[in-house]
């Protein structure tokens, strides 16, 4: 396997904390992505994507979840000041950015998301959205007038919406971009499409990550338990979607998080 091959990288978070701050780290990629053009239907997918950011916030206390991992992080990284190559500049930054963003964190007392229910057309834009074909013109004509207001009048409203939202997902981005980076990755091969690994129970891992060649015609289906992990590398029938195991050995490069 090249290491100097472009990869495409598939995640699969090991507790629920992961779980939710990766889906979120998802959400606000899609939004920086729409948020590059000013069409009707780009700005429609921003609000409809800040919408389920909301939603995921408010089905777990991400907050505190976020604070936890830093100050859990944040004591990992103090112990390590003295080991060889450490660039102590560069840590205490680290710890700097970590006490702000931790002190932001537990000066924001609304549920995050909150302000986005006391919009009312937000709210009928939500209620309409799990509505197959449901936000029509005529189901409601409020939203497309918004949508035909001047760009930089919509861009307005929609930063003034992420706006609240800004410590959260630098909290988020930097929980996630610690654990990515907190380990080498190392080659492996699954033998006929298939590897197996035990877990140690007693370390945290947090977030496993299988690295393949971008022309690898096929994928990893990932599970784990407390225990054990599987890399199961599939091929999809286009026709009809149906997933079949590859039968063939598949190097590639796998990494188990931790921090």
């Amino acid at each position: 396997m090249d290491r100097n091959a472009p990869l495409k990288i598939y995640e699969q978070p090991l507790n629920e904390r992961i779980r939710a701050c990766l889906r979120l780290d998802h959400l606000f990629a899609r939004i920086d992505h729409h948020l590059t053009s000013n069409s009707r239907d780009d700005t429609l997918c921003t609000v409809l994507l800040l919408l389920e950011a909301a939603d995921v916030l408010s089905r777990i206390d991400i907050k505190r979840e976020l604070i936890k991992e830093l100050e859990r992080q944040q004591a990992r990284l103090m112990n390590v000041p003295d080991s060889p190559g450490v660039d102590r500049d560069k840590l205490n930054a680290l710890l700097d950015q970590q006490n702000g963003l931790i002190k932001a964190l537990h000066g924001y007392h609304a549920q995050p998301g909150a302000h986005l229910k006391n919009h009312e057309l937000l709210n009928a834009v939500r209620q309409r959205a799990s509505i197959p074909g449901a936000l029509c013109e005529f189901d409601i004509p409020g939203l497309h007038y918004w949508l035909g207001l001047p760009e930089h009048e919509r861009r307005e409203d929609i930063d003034t919406w992420l706006e609240p939202f800004a410590d959260i997902r630098q909290a988020n981005e930097l929980v996630i971009s610690l654990i990515r980076n907190s380990v080498d990755t190392m080659s492996v091969v699954a033998d006929e499409g298939f590897l197996q690994q035990s877990i140690e129970s007693a370390t945290p891992y947090q977030l496993l990550r299988v690295m393949i060649d971008e022309d690898t015609d096929s994928y990893p289906e990932i599970s784990a338990g407390k225990h054990r992990f599987t890399v199961r590398f599939m091929t999809l029938d286009r026709e009809n979607g149906h997933p079949r195991q590859v039968h063939e050995d598949i190097e590639f490069r796998l990494a188990l998080c931790r921090l």
